[in-house]
């Protein structure tokens, strides 16, 4: 068992500041923060969002996205893959609420079904159809921790207590499990019309 020294003992019985953890171990001190006025702080300071908010935003899977946006900082890395992402030919954009890129998609379809119909080849129509999955795959997190980081500035900026910051994020985040389905519905009703028109 960890014995203190006199020394750290003295330290773990100040209150002036030892974290929990501090105590446990006998080492560590919370460094003592100037007072400043909150007038002259910093506002970039004062309107940071915890890094742990991700979660709230997220919502479903939120630990996922929270360790793979923490490791792409730690590594300095601006993408990581995304299974669901890549595999899911824009459902994946539709579920996270990215309605415009999912619209985009869903028109990249059509076009890919037209080039088909067409009489393009179809491995050509297929590697192209690949390299937008894998795009997406790719930088998925990416554009996902940036639209995180967008919504956690905007509500910072118009909410000043941690709990109304919490609320706004998980208002603004989340799942959309409906647009799925929309956007499967309207798949399959533009491939119909477009191979009815092909006809």
């Amino acid at each position: 068992m960890f014995q203190a020294s006199p020394q750290d003992k003295a330290v773990i019985d100040d209150d002036g500041g030892a974290d929990p953890l501090a105590r446990r171990f006998g080492r560590l001190r919370r460094p003592q923060l100037p007072d400043i006025d909150p007038a002259l702080a910093d506002p970039v300071q004062r309107s940071i969002v915890p890094v742990d908010s991700a979660k709230t935003f997220v919502g479903p899977n939120g630990t996922y996205y929270d360790e793979r946006w923490r490791w792409m900082e730690w590594r300095g890395l601006n993408r990581s893959w995304n299974w669901a992402a890549a595999l899911t030919f824009g459902g994946w954009l539709a579920y996270r609420r990215f309605y415009a890129l999912a619209a985009l998609y869903l028109g990249w379809l059509a076009l890919l079904l037209t080039l088909t119909l067409g009489g393009a080849p179809l491995r050509d129509v297929a590697v192209l159809a690949l390299i937008v999955a894998v795009a997406v795959g790719f930088y998925g997190n990416t554009l996902y921790q940036l639209r995180f980081r967008r919504m956690s500035w905007k509500v910072a900026e118009q909410h000043d207590d941690h709990p109304a910051r919490l609320r706004a994020l998980a208002e603004a985040g989340g799942v959309d499990r409906r647009a799925v389905w929309i956007m499967a519905l309207a798949a399959g009703a533009l491939g119909a019309v477009l191979v009815a028109m092909d006809r």
